[in-house]
């Protein structure tokens, strides 16, 4: 775990401010109860979990520092979506999209976005313009062809 993402000042801050970090050992030969709950097969594996255990957002192995960050901040949006806190959902999703548009979860973000946004207005214009910015922004994203539906809105 102490690889170049990970021993950054800027991720280990923005872990301790936004979550309660714990890291565990892994032993593929012989898993632990917490391997065993949360189906930990890989590691690194980051879980992001609400207060009950829930999860909301999984990253699975090595990711560069901008990536990392993006799915990190994602996850926390994912958790406020799965609440239904959806102002506060969308406003962590339009995060990830300024911070970090490169990135795949950029993509995720502006699909939730639109989503997130018909869910607290019930107007399907929110939905297509989630396809249109895909189409136009990522058009080989897998969150594009998830979203075309939306553009015969």
């Amino acid at each position: 775990m102490n690889t170049d993402t990970y021993s950054q000042d800027k991720v280990a801050d923005f872990l301790v401010e936004n979550f309660i970090p714990v890291r565990s050992q892994c032993f593929f030969d012989h898993f632990t109860a917490m391997m065993r709950r949360y189906q930990v097969k890989w590691t690194p594996t980051f879980v992001i979990l609400d207060p009950d255990g829930r999860e909301h957002h999984r990253v699975v192995g090595f990711l560069p520092t901008e990536d990392f960050m993006a799915q990190l901040l994602l996850g926390k949006a994912k958790l406020f979506y799965d609440q239904d806190r959806l102002d506060r959902a969308a406003s962590e999703l339009q995060l990830v999209i300024d911070r970090y548009p490169k990135t795949a979860a950029a993509e995720e973000a502006i699909f939730l976005l639109g989503v997130t946004g018909y869910k607290r207005t019930h107007q399907a214009g929110e939905l297509k313009k989630a396809w249109e910015r895909l189409s136009r922004d990522y058009p080989q994203s897998e969150w594009t062809k998830r979203a075309k539906p939306y553009s015969a809105l």
